[in-house]
């Protein structure tokens, strides 16, 4: 009896805290978007703040890759005059509310 009480009570806690643990995973959203800039550094910071609290409330973390500068016609909203003419393609994880 008490073996099945510990192992009832030991699915209960990994039960909820799946269910705890999965609820929160869906608050979280992913955003892709196209920036010019100089280097990787700053297109990182350029597409946290373009998002920040346009399409995501809290933007967690930017990650960018140089892609081909024909895809400059994907960028919104700024132009890719030099020195800021290379294209990255940035995916950012953040928050759509508080």
């Amino acid at each position: 009896m008490k073996r099945l009480m510990i192992t009832a009570t030991a699915f209960l806690f990994f039960a909820f805290s799946g269910v705890l643990y999965s609820s929160k995973w869906n608050l979280y959203q992913i955003v892709d978007i196209y920036v010019c800039e100089e280097g990787i550094v700053l297109a990182e910071l350029l597409a946290k703040a373009r998002l920040n609290r346009h399409q995501l409330t809290v933007v967690s973390y930017c990650t960018c890759e140089g892609v081909d500068p024909s895809l400059k016609t994907e960028v919104k909203n700024a132009t890719c005059e030099p020195p800021k003419d290379m294209v990255y393609s940035c995916t950012c994880i953040g928050k759509s509310h508080y």
